[in-house]
């Protein structure tokens, strides 16, 4: 097989991962002509047709997305082969992919990872904030980092932490609503709903002495981003259930405070998810060893105070 149809087939795997000609050609730093004239090239050489090409959209043909998913592995298997001979050195190289919501991806991901990426100058790191679950295969994601994950044979998901939650308003919302004593005042009051939980409208409490309760509340707002959630949270609209990292820099300033102190919400687990395979990439094992490390050191420091 000659490289330059080797090199097509990577130029179509591209274009297929970023959804257009105009968005491949940008990440590659080429001409969306070059891309167009690649796949047209391939088509005519393998003699069938790989992509639907409309004014706005591509969708890959049957016969497609099979001939994606080898051109997917045969890329996949020469990351592999760079990587294998720069763990000779200890060195650490390649595109690590990761797909993150936007709160993890700023408080979390970039701080654990930035300090890995300066030590192996070319581990490059490839981050997709996404709020929604991303399919991984398909979009070629080597980790997802998720506060819980959705069941699937084809992922592996590792929790590397527990996440505190806290119950938050801003006090002009409190004001006019009334600060609540107790579960049981939180009838009278509406939340933000995120819609990422599976019942974005209850709330389980725990109290320090035992007690639990669980309350419905009445929405005033939904939404699936948590950036949404804190500015509705600080806007007045209602109550609101954030992790407690989230809700911090809000807490400390005083946009928002902390209803129900001595009652704690379930929390929830942090979990590295990749897909499943016989040996995860070196580059995967230290991003995750890394952001373990981070979140083990920032939940001792959040124990201490």
């Amino acid at each position: 097989m000659q490289f330059d149809h080797l090199r097509r087939m990577a130029l179509f795997a591209q274009v297929v991962r970023y959804g257009s000609f105009t968005a491949a050609a940008g990440a590659q730093n080429v001409a969306t002509s070059v891309l167009s004239a690649a796949v047209s090239q391939l088509e005519d050489e393998l003699g069938v047709r790989l992509l639907h090409r409309t004014t706005r959209r591509i969708s890959l043909t049957e016969v497609g997305q099979s001939f994606y998913e080898k051109c997917v592995d045969m890329l996949a298997s020469a990351d592999a082969a760079q990587e294998a001979i720069a763990a000779h050195s200890g060195e650490i190289v390649g595109r690590l992919r990761i797909t993150a919501a936007s709160d993890m991806a700023e408080n979390i991901i970039l701080p654990a990872l930035t300090p890995l990426a300066r030590i192996h100058p070319r581990l490059l790191l490839d981050i997709q904030v996404a709020d929604q679950i991303v399919d991984m295969a398909a979009q070629q994601i080597d980790l997802s980092i998720r506060s819980g994950w959705m069941r699937d044979s084809s992922l592996v998901a590792r929790k590397l932490a527990d996440l505190h939650e806290v119950l938050v308003a801003s006090p002009a919302y409190l004001k006019q609503a009334g600060v609540p004593a107790s579960p049981d005042d939180l009838r009278h009051h509406r939340i933000i709903g995120l819609t990422r939980f599976t019942d974005p409208t209850t709330l389980i409490l725990k109290h320090q002495n035992g007690t639990s309760a669980k309350i419905n509340l009445t929405p005033a707002a939904m939404t699936d981003s948590v950036r949404m959630l804190s500015e509705m949270a600080m806007t007045g609209y209602g109550l609101a259930r954030m992790l407690a990292y989230t809700a911090a820099p809000a807490l400390r300033d005083g946009t928002l405070v902390t209803v129900l102190k001595d009652w704690q919400l379930p929390g929830a687990g942090f979990y590295a998810v990749t897909l499943k395979r016989e040996l995860q990439p070196q580059k995967v094992n230290a991003a995750i060893k890394a952001l373990a490390d981070f979140l083990a050191k920032t939940t001792s420091r959040q124990q201490c105070r």
